[in-house]
């Protein structure tokens, strides 16, 4: 399975192309969101439609529903016991990393052997082998 990061799921909407080579390689059920990236992307959208001025809350609440309906078109991945119990072993591990989503995708790819697909790499190298990490935007399916 291949877990898309928030930042490929960015790509995805605009149309990347190289993504869109990737995308094509594979079955679109081996894609997934994961629920933390799902948990991540509509707290923003929840926060900004809860705490728009005035003049902006129908935009706000547009953008959320828009939000809701695009995630709607993939799999979720949902962070189980397993994932818990991998979480909590890079935990006692990185014990200061910021980035606790990032720790928590980590989690779901090392419980469920999974890929995580991102822009980002550095952010998941400190938890996965690089055979676990991939980068649809910037390089080319082979």
């Amino acid at each position: 399975m291949y877990l898309w990061d928030s930042n490929i799921l960015r790509h995805y909407g605009e149309g990347h192309p190289i993504l869109r080579l990737h995308i094509e390689r594979v079955s679109w059920s081996e894609i997934a969101v994961p629920s933390v990236v799902v948990a991540e992307v509509m707290r923003g959208r929840c926060e900004y439609a809860l705490k728009a001025d005035t003049s902006k809350l129908a935009s706000a609440h547009s953008v959320l529903m828009k939000t809701r309906n695009f995630l709607d078109r993939f799999n979720v991945s949902v962070f189980d016991d397993k994932c818990a119990e991998a979480l909590i072993k890079l935990r006692q591990k990185h014990k200061t990393h910021k980035k606790y989503p990032d720790m928590m995708i980590a989690a779901m790819a090392q419980a469920g052997k999974h890929i995580v697909v991102t822009r980002n790499q550095n952010d998941f190298e400190i938890f996965l082998s690089p055979n676990q990490i991939s980068n649809w935007i910037d390089m080319k399916p082979t």
